[in-house]
């Protein structure tokens, strides 16, 4: 059956056509069993002539424990043990205007770490995630654009939204002043409960920073397929930076969007763990209801001729062997999988579900082979392992999404955030908590990065304050001369 020609702005480019299997793969182990299993022959391979009621059969049979899913949740939770923070300026202090947005970033009361939190998930498992800086659309005179007033007056300001890999159909890019810029992006937007027709989101930037945006949205009865989208809207942004950012975490093929994910093998193993897990639960339903044979005998046949008699067996029945025409008596026996081939199939189960737990592990051990160009730059001499380096590159996607939000907003500032790596810090035989003790003894480091180091380290508790901690520390000193002695000139 020949496949139906689509508009070419429904088209995937050729790099990001190459992602979607691995995106499909992905998509179906995050959302869990019944996702895998409705995929059928995608993850479970037929046998050679089985027939298509044994393989419903068998598919019924399966088993799917998710280790990739329980790794992926590990790994993406290590940044936001502690929430994401605006960092203040020299003045030691944080513009107003950024501390608001960040307490509802999405329009729907969402926090920078809430909405990061998303990012950081579907960035490790996707390979790449997109933030979306939208703006309310706005009419206005040709010519003429909105006053930072009267867009406070409307209530207007700009809000995020994710972007899935999937759904970003083509990406070019261009070198402009020594900084690789995008100049054009077209966004699938599938119907939903707010959009009841597909729409394709195009955005284009001039080497002058003049950014047009068009959407189309696809007419299901049009003839023709030039006539399948039809513009339904357009016009030109206020800011001269098309508004998404991409937070990378697997290697790009060198200026494409084709990636090599760091969760490929994971993801890979897992599809392993269930194809051999669903062939022993597949054995077991087989060793659970033996098939009888007859030995040395003709079947019986029913009074046709044709067809042989079924047998009765179980309980408080007897089988007789009938003879052969040399008057030999058969005989009967059960025939069923020898119990060995079980038990190698579940030690390799083991094995795999091992295999696949140490791949998780091994992020947050080691940096990884499959860190970006971009990424390794921005770790360098920061990240011990590879999930560091992804919470740096996330940093500086939210800084780049902020900054363009800012500029929605009329502001020159770019705010910078904290990301929490203090889990990087920690090293399972403690020699890092002696190397700070050594250090505050020989006086190279102050009580007060002492303290904040074993607070980091979770070894303080996350309410600990040095400020605090001063002020007990002096009432712990005698009255005499104490911060509680009358004389004390310290004394408020």
């Amino acid at each position: 059956m020949a496949t139906k020609e689509l508009h070419p702005l429904l088209v995937r480019a050729k790099d990001v056509a190459s992602m979607v299997p691995y995106w499909d793969q992905v998509e179906a182990i995050v959302e869990g069993y019944d996702a895998v299993k409705s995929a059928g022959k995608d993850y479970l391979p037929k046998f050679p002539d089985e027939t298509e009621d044994d393989f419903k059969f068998r598919l019924e049979c399966t088993k799917f424990t998710n280790i990739y899913r329980d790794v992926l949740e590990g790994l993406a939770t290590k940044p936001f043990e502690e929430e994401i923070t605006l960092i203040a300026g020299e003045d030691g202090k944080v513009d107003s205007s950024a501390v608001d947005f960040v307490e509802d970033v999405d329009g729907a009361g969402n926090n920078l770490s809430m909405f990061a939190a998303l990012t950081f998930f579907s960035g490790i498992n996707e390979a790449i995630n997109w933030i979306f800086v939208d703006y309310p659309t706005v009419t206005v005179e040709p010519g003429k654009k909105i006053s930072q007033a009267e867009a406070k007056a409307q209530n207007l300001k700009p809000f995020w939204s994710h972007v899935l890999a999937r759904n970003v159909y083509e990406v070019r890019t261009k070198i402009i002043g020594a900084k690789e810029l995008l100049t054009y992006i077209r966004i699938f937007e599938p119907m939903s409960d707010t959009i009841t027709k597909d729409r394709v989101r195009v955005f284009e930037r001039s080497d002058a920073g003049v950014v047009t945006w068009e959407l189309f949205e696809k007419n299901e009865q049009a003839a023709k397929i030039e006539d399948q989208m039809v513009r339904i809207n357009g016009g030109t942004l206020s800011i001269d930076v098309i508004p998404l950012v991409p937070f990378i975490t697997g290697r790009r093929d060198g200026r494409t969007f084709k990636f090599s994910p760091v969760m490929r093998d994971a993801a890979d193993l897992q599809m392993t763990l269930y194809k051999n897990e669903s062939a022993l639960e597949f054995i077991k339903v087989m060793a659970g209801y033996p098939m009888l044979a007859a030995n040395g005998m003709k079947p019986q046949m029913e009074a046709d001729g044709k067809t042989v008699k079924k047998l009765a067996i179980g309980p408080m029945r007897v089988l007789y062997g009938l003879p052969d025409g040399a008057g030999n008596y058969g005989t009967w026996q059960f025939i069923e999988p020898n119990a060995n081939s079980m038990e190698f199939l579940q030690k390799n189960i083991d094995k795999t579900k091992q295999d696949l737990r140490e791949l998780g592990r091994q992020p947050l051990t080691a940096l990884s082979s499959q860190l970006t160009t971009v990424t390794t730059s921005i770790a360098a001499g920061k990240a011990r392992s590879a999930v560091t380096a992804w919470a740096l590159a996330l940093k500086d996607s939210l800084e780049n999404a902020l900054k363009i939000t800012m500029k929605y907003m009329g502001s020159t500032l770019e705010p910078e955030v904290n990301v929490y790596t203090g889990f990087d810090n920690v090293t399972d035989d403690g020699s890092d908590l002696e190397a700070l003790a050594k250090a505050r003894e020989n006086g190279d480091i102050s009580q007060e990065t002492y303290l904040f180091e074993l607070k980091r380290r979770k070894v303080l508790s996350p309410e600990f304050s040095y400020e605090a901690e001063k002020k007990r520390l002096l009432n712990d000193i005698p009255v005499n001369g104490g911060v509680d002695d009358p004389a004390n000139p310290n004394l408020a």
